[in-house]
């Protein structure tokens, strides 16, 4: 059975635009999309577990030892170019905006800036200059132990998904924990250690190691449940009904989603629609689809600085009508800076350090 992973395009698209709405609804009009928006920060952890199981997925070749060896050095050359650019270029518009027209943010930025641009940010404290790019931090994290999470998952097969759970339940309690001490009182120096680490990549990486396993599980293609395309549909559904009514019903802000504990649902909702034939998912795999994924990244990286242009050159973002047209300018950027920015300078970085036929390989296979 041939199976479409080019499903995870359209649910990037989406997750990216939750999200922004998340950040950009105004206050008078939140009531009205709540269902969509209450907890939308959320939509951060399935992109954790969709990179951990994509990184999985594009490393079949090692995970079904027709690879000897986990090429590190390929990794994170592709890595760096599919994320850092538009990290940078995001800081850049944030920077000029910031010493240019208007001060967006604390005279302690100067010196958060080098943490920032080297992406460790997070890793240190809470907050990043351009603001979504704490999550990015995360994934570099996440990427610079992924080599060894992939050698300890092929040498230990059977153990993998033990510890992945064991992890989880303690990243979940933690971060809970985590989240009751930064509203106490707390003398200033705990305080800020304990904000620094609330909401970790330390903690945070439980998600991905599922993605991870999930990732296991459909090169493995060993849960037969997952082979119907009936219980596809079945358990797509309910596990994405799962996903809107925890993030409904939760508090506002609750510690346990941010925590990760939706975890398992994505892996049930993942599997379920990658799991589809090329066939039975051509509905959501065409070439608009894939693209509005391509573009999801630059659409959560750069959605801050065009937000910050847009409201001071265009108009502020008061209304329905005025969110409609500043969502449409995002998705319009985006379009163009991957076009012109995103995909040469991708292809640019590969060939130089890799060369140009492994360059070519990686541009034609849409790599999520």
């Amino acid at each position: 059975m041939e199976r479409d992973t080019n499903t995870l395009y359209i649910i990037r698209f989406f997750a990216a635009l939750v999200v922004v709405l998340f950040h950009y609804t105004p206050a008078g009009l939140q009531q009205h999309i709540t269902f969509l928006i209450k907890n939308g920060g959320e939509a951060v952890n399935l992109f954790f577990f969709i990179s951990g199981f994509v990184l999985t997925v594009s490393n079949a070749r090692f995970f079904s030892n027709k690879q000897s060896q986990f090429n590190k050095k390929d990794f994170y050359i592709k890595r760096v170019a599919r994320i850092y650019p538009l990290y940078i270029l995001a800081l850049l518009l944030l920077a000029a905006f910031h010493y240019g027209i208007k001060a967006i943010d604390t005279p302690s930025v100067k010196y958060r800036l080098p943490f920032e641009v080297v992406g460790i940010q997070r890793w240190l404290y809470a907050g990043s200059f351009n603001y979504p790019g704490w999550s990015v931090s995360c994934e570099f994290f996440f990427y610079l132990f992924f080599p060894f999470i992939a050698q300890y998952l092929r040498a230990s097969r059977q153990a993998f998904p033990r510890l992945v759970w064991l992890y989880y339940f303690a990243a979940v309690f933690a971060t809970y924990m985590l989240s009751v001490s930064v509203k106490a009182d707390l003398p200033s120096v705990e305080k800020k250690l304990v904000v620094a680490l609330y909401l970790n990549p330390l903690f945070l990486i439980s998600t991905f190691l599922f993605g991870v396993l999930a990732g296991k599980c459909f090169l493995e293609n060993s849960i037969a449940f997952f082979t119907r395309g009936r219980n596809n549909f079945i358990a797509g559904i309910a596990s994405l009904a799962i996903i809107v009514l925890a993030k409904y019903y939760a508090p506002n802000g609750s510690a346990l989603l941010k925590g990760g504990i939706l975890a398992p649902v994505y892996f049930v909702f993942i599997l379920a629609i990658t799991s589809f034939t090329k066939k039975q998912a051509r509905f959501v795999t065409g070439g608009a689809c894939v693209f509005l994924g391509e573009i999801s990244y630059c659409m959560y990286i750069v959605q801050y600085p065009v937000y910050v242009f847009y409201t001071r050159y265009i108009q502020q973002v008061t209304s329905f009508a005025s969110l409609f047209n500043y969502t449409i300018a995002l998705i319009c950027f985006s379009s163009l800076v991957h076009l012109a920015v995103e995909k040469p300078l991708r292809k640019l970085i590969t060939a130089y350090y890799l060369g140009s036929r492994k360059a070519e390989e990686i541009a034609a296979a849409h790599p999520l």
